[in-house]
C-alpha cells in the first residue's frame, strides 16, 4: 500500500512539475487559442526622443527632524528639472522669500539684508545631479490657521525688486553669487486657493505683470511663468491671466498649472482642455509645465487614520502604476515638462522618502520611466487604455541591439495581455528579462527567457497596480 501512495506521489510529481513547465512557455509563446487583450511595438517605425516630463518638485537634501543627502536615489531616476517649491518640508529656511529676505521694510539693495547661504547649498545639491532649476519666486503653502507669508506683498514694484536680486545673486554673481545660469522663474504658486494666497485674483496678475516685467527688463533671455494654478487653466482664473497678459504684453514665457486625480482618463481631459485653452488665447510659442502632478485616491477621509491610508496609496503600487500610465500618456500631448510632487524626504505625505530615509515603491516608477529615457529613441506602440489606465511606451537603440518595452496597468480588470512586437533586428536571439514593480516587486528581475523570431509575440501578466518593464537585448 505505501508502494502504491509512494508511485502516486511520485507521477503526480511528475505531472505537477510538467505543468509548471507548460504554463511558463505559454508565457513565452503566442497563444492563437486565447484571446487577449493586445499590444504592439513597431521597431521599424521611430517617433523620435522622449520629453523630460520626469521632473520633480524638491531636491535631494533633507534638513528637518532628520539629515539625509538622497542624491545617490535621486541619480536612480534622473529627473531634468527640479522645481523649488514647500522645500521647508525638506530643507527648513530655503527658496520662500521671506526666507531670503526676511525682513521686508530692509533696503533691498544692500547684499547684507539677504539670506543667502541655505538656498545656496540647496540648489548647488541639485545642479551637481545635472537637473536643471526652476525656482518658484513666492512662499510654500500653508495648512491651518494663522497664515504668515502667503499674503500680497506690500510692496508689489519692491517685491519684484527683490526677486530680480536673487536672480542676480545666483545668475549674475551679486552679493558673493554664482553664475548658473537658472532660466526658469516662477511667480508664485496656486494663487487660486486659500493655502497659497490670501490675495484677490486681481492682486494676483498685477504681481505678475509687475514681477515678470521687471525679470525681463533685467535679461530677456531668462524665461518666466505662471500661474501655476491648482485648477485647469479653463477656470477663471487661469482665463483671467492669459487675458490679462495678452492685454498688458506682459511676458509669459510658459504656462504651468496642476493636476491632482483618481483617474487616468480624467487626468488626461484636464490636460487636453488646459492646453486648448492656453492656445486658444494666442500663447502659441509659451512652453507649457505641468509643474505639480500625482495621483490622490482622496484628499480627505472620514477619520485620520482613512486620510493616511488613501493617501499612502499614492506612494504604493497603485500610485506607482498611475504614474507610469500617466507619463506614457503625456508623451503625446503639447506639455513641455512635468514635475511630479513631489520627491521630498521627510514626514510630508507625498515625499518619495519616509521620515528615516528609506524610499518609497513610487520611486521606482521615475526610475523604470528613465530606462526608456536613456536607451534613447522612441518608437511606434499601441495597446493604450486611457480609461483604466492601461499604458504603454517604447525605446530602443539600434545600433546597440536592444529595445526596452514598459507596460502598467492602473485599474483595468483583464490581468494577462499579448505583446507582439514586429519587425525585431537582432542577428541570432534575443534575451528578454523582465522587471516587475508591484505590491510586493520593486522593479525586481521577475523573469528571463531567450527568443528567436523576427516578429514574435510574449504573452505577459500584468494586473491591476502592477508596471512591467521589459528589456531585449541582442545576442
Amino acid at each position: 500500500m505505501n508502494t502504491i501512495n509512494s508511485i502516486k506521489s511520485a507521477c503526480f510529481g511528475i505531472f505537477l512539475f510538467l505543468g509548471l513547465i507548460a504554463g511558463n512557455t505559454l508565457l513565452a509563446q503566442s497563444n492563437d487559442n486565447v484571446i487577449l487583450p493586445e499590444f504592439t511595438v513597431d521597431l521599424s517605425k521611430t517617433i523620435g526622443s522622449f520629453k523630460p516630463l520626469n521632473g520633480v518638485n524638491g531636491g535631494p537634501r533633507v534638513r528637518l527632524g532628520n539629515a539625509f543627502d538622497n542624491s545617490e536615489y535621486f541619480k536612480t531616476f534622473g529627473p531634468p528639472h527640479i522645481r523649488l517649491h514647500d522645500t521647508r518640508y525638506s530643507d527648513e529656511e530655503t527658496v520662500d522669500i521671506h526666507t531670503i529676505f526676511p525682513n521686508f521694510d530692509a533696503n533691498e539693495n544692500d547684499p547684507a539684508n539677504y539670506h543667502f547661504q541655505k538656498t545656496d547649498i540647496y540648489i548647488k545639491s541639485i545642479l551637481d545631479l545635472g537637473a536643471k532649476v526652476i525656482f518658484r519666486l513666492g512662499e510654500s503653502i500653508e495648512h491651518g490657521e494663522p497664515k504668515f507669508y502667503i499674503h500680497p506683498p506690500a510692496d508689489f514694484e519692491k517685491w519684484a525688486r527683490i526677486c530680480s536680486r536673487i536672480v542676480q545673486h545666483y545668475n549674475m554673481g551679486w552679493a558673493k553669487g554664482f553664475n548658473w545660469d537658472i532660466q526658469y522663474w516662477e511667480v508664485w504658486n496656486e494663487p487660486d486657493i486659500a493655502d497659497c494666497w490670501s490675495g484677490t485674483q486681481e492682486q494676483y496678475l498685477q504681481l505678475y505683470e509687475i514681477t515678470a516685467k521687471t525679470l525681463k527688463k533685467l535679461d530677456a533671455n531668462l524665461k518666466v511663468g505662471g500661474p501655476t494654478i491648482a485648477f485647469n487653466m479653463d477656470s477663471e482664473l487661469g482665463e483671467a491671466f492669459l487675458k490679462h497678459c495678452k492685454n498688458t504684453n506682459s511676458p509669459l514665457d510658459f504656462v504651468s498649472y496642476h493636476i491632482y486625480s483618481k483617474s487616468t482618463d480624467d487626468f488626461m481631459k484636464r490636460i487636453e482642455i488646459s492646453n486648448a485653452t492656453i492656445r486658444k488665447h494666442g500663447f502659441k510659442d509659451a512652453e507649457i509645465s505641468l509643474s505639480e502632478w500625482n495621483y490622490v485616491p482622496s484628499w480627505s477621509g472620514k477619520t485620520r487614520v482613512e486620510s493616511r491610508d488613501g493617501l499612502a496609496q499614492t506612494m504604493a503600487a497603485p500610485g506607482s502604476a498611475f504614474t507610469v500610465a500617466v507619463l506614457s500618456y503625456m508623451q503625446d500631448t503639447e506639455l513641455d515638462m512635468a514635475q511630479y510632487y513631489s520627491a521630498f524626504g521627510t514626514i510630508f505625505r507625498f515625499g518619495l522618502f519616509d521620515r528615516s530615509g528609506v524610499p518609497k515603491k513610487a520611486i521606482h516608477a521615475l526610475e523604470a520611466y528613465l530606462k526608456m529615457v536613456q536607451l534613447g529613441t522612441r518608437v511606434s506602440t499601441s495597446g493604450n487604455k486611457q480609461e483604466t489606465g492601461v499604458s504603454i511606451i517604447a525605446s530602443t537603440e539600434l545600433s546597440e541591439g536592444k529595445t526596452a518595452v514598459l507596460l502598467s496597468n492602473f485599474e483595468d480588470d483583464a490581468s494577462r495581455y499579448k505583446l507582439r512586437i514586429k519587425n525585431a533586428t537582432f542577428k541570432n536571439e534575443l534575451k528578454c528579462s523582465e522587471y516587475l514593480l508591484d505590491d510586493n516587486h520593486n522593479l525586481d528581475l521577475d523573469r528571463e527567457q531567450i527568443l528567436s523570431s523576427k516578429d514574435f509575440s510574449v504573452v505577459v501578466d500584468l494586473p491591476k497596480s502592477s508596471v512591467r518593464l521589459l528589456l531585449f537585448e541582442s545576442l
